[in-house]
């Protein structure tokens, strides 16, 4: 072998070595960076903040699987964060959303709204519709067992008087179906805790429904139906976001609950019977009622 080809091996695995330690040295440098990244990492104290789980529209009414903790960088913590240890996810349940807060976002105070700040109503409300509250008895809000959120049939009970006799009849339709329950009282979607027996209750309606509401009350009493959360038989749907219906489907009258009771759809000839006192007569029929003889 000449001395130029032992010249040219040689200047190679110099080459080939240099290569090598090179590259050692290289991801030695990497490993001891990233080992640094992790230490301040680790050095930097992080907070803990709620954030939303998913997307949430103006009028969510939040419950727990709305939000949850999220590690934050403690000096990116505002003071209208959530953060603990100050905050509980439950101090959030029942606020609704004023203005809307994308999934992983940050909840601010400012974003919701409490029961008896400046402007809770108008925020449960969903678009388009209108609050309005009707009176309540033990009887007629279900014992005490509504509760807001909740979805109610809307009964309306009145009598009038029959022409041909003195038997009041007596009427119940279900003017509205498949209405949300905004507030029982003074309680809002967060005070669900406990039974009382309300005197008023806050129904979710359409304007034209609103308007229906005031006439309804000066007709007779209004009784609230609890549906179901499963949904019934009626083809509504169960959906909490499903609009109410304004429409009388059912009604029932009193020949239908006692036989007693004159029927309104029926108009027989009742019979009758002359009763005379001295010199004077006159005929009367089963209800009471005095009647021209002969007619």
């Amino acid at each position: 072998m000449n001395p130029r080809s032992l010249i040219l091996i040689a200047v190679a695995g110099v080459g080939v070595l240099l290569v090598v330690l090179l590259t050692r040295s290289f991801l030695s440098g990497l490993e001891q960076q990233s080992q640094q990244v992790q230490t301040t990492a680790q050095q930097l104290p992080a907070a803990r903040i709620l954030v939303a789980s998913k997307p949430l529209s103006v009028g969510t009414i939040l419950t727990k699987d709305h939000v949850s903790w999220r590690p934050w960088p403690e000096d990116g913590v505002a003071d209208d964060y959530f953060s603990q240890p100050k905050s509980k996810i439950e101090d959030l349940v029942g606020k609704v959303v004023r203005t809307p807060v994308s999934g992983g976002e940050p909840v601010t105070k400012t974003a919701v709204v409490s029961q008896g700040e400046k402007g809770f109503m108008a925020a449960v409300l969903s678009p388009g519709m209108r609050a309005v509250t009707v009176k309540l008895s033990p009887t007629s809000s279900v014992g005490g067992f509504v509760f807001p959120g909740d979805r109610v049939d809307v009964i309306l009970t009145q009598s009038f008087e029959m022409k041909g006799t003195k038997i009041p009849y007596v009427t119940s339709e279900t003017v509205f179906q498949n209405v949300r329950v905004l507030g029982v009282d003074q309680r809002s979607p967060a005070d669900t805790d406990e039974v009382k027996v309300a005197k008023t209750a806050t129904l979710e309606v359409t304007p034209k429904m609103a308007e229906k509401v005031a006439m309804l009350e000066r007709l007779g009493s209004l009784s609230l139906s609890l549906r179901s959360l499963a949904g019934g038989n009626d083809g509504l749907p169960s959906d909490p976001d499903s609009p109410p219906v304004g429409t009388t489907l059912t009604f029932t009258g009193s020949p239908e609950v006692s036989q007693f009771r004159p029927d309104a759809t029926k108009d027989e000839k009742r019979d009758t019977v002359i009763v005379r006192r001295g010199s004077d007569a006159k005929e009367v029929d089963g209800a009471g009622e005095s009647k021209e003889p002969g007619k």
